[in-house]
């Protein structure tokens, strides 16, 4: 078991990697935007249960951002958690309209994540798996250093059985540097 953790660590950092390196290169020349930020996000955590004798169990977590930005992508480092898990991820967000609502302080994004999450629950198989999904929102930039991202994410886990699912909302705050 122990030998499969590690090969499944190996294989997931290796994904990060290359997703990191894959952004760099859509990035190409476009000026870049670095920032860091706090995050607030409110998850609603469903297990994969047939008598359905689990309920969903909904968590608020604290976490920390670091990141890059051009005018259409951005990618953002994630960690976050409370006292029950904590999680590491990578996020790659595409900026869809630049200027939707007709004012640049409102971008729509849509996006993709992968993470590490280690969860501490007696009823979960293991403590430690991952998780990919998708993410939606909308960054409003409240100045010209400072933005707040609104969003709301949908996670399939893996490796945590019977945890299938974390979903719900998130409230960024970015300064950037």
């Amino acid at each position: 078991m122990k030998t499969f953790l590690s090969a499944t660590q190996t294989l997931f950092t290796s994904m990060l990697l290359i997703l990191g390196l894959s952004v760099t290169l859509f990035a190409g020349e476009a000026e870049e935007f670095p920032f860091i930020g706090l995050n607030l996000s409110y998850n609603t955590i469903t297990f994969n249960d047939i008598n359905q004798s689990i309920p969903s169990d909904d968590k608020t977590s604290f976490g920390l951002h670091l990141g890059k930005q051009t005018q259409e992508w951005r990618t953002v480092f994630a960690v976050s958690g409370n006292s029950d898990y904590q999680s590491v991820a990578l996020e790659v967000d595409k900026i869809l309209i630049d200027q939707l609502f007709g004012r640049p302080e409102i971008r729509p994004y849509l996006g993709a994540t992968v993470g590490y999450l280690h969860y501490e629950d007696i009823s979960l198989e293991g403590d430690n798996g991952y998780y990919f999904g998708g993410n939606f929102g909308f960054l409003l930039y409240a100045t010209d250093k400072v933005d707040v991202d609104l969003s709301y994410h949908y996670y399939q886990v893996s490796g945590l059985e019977p945890l299938d699912v974390m979903r719900g909302f998130g409230l960024s705050i970015h300064y950037f540097y």
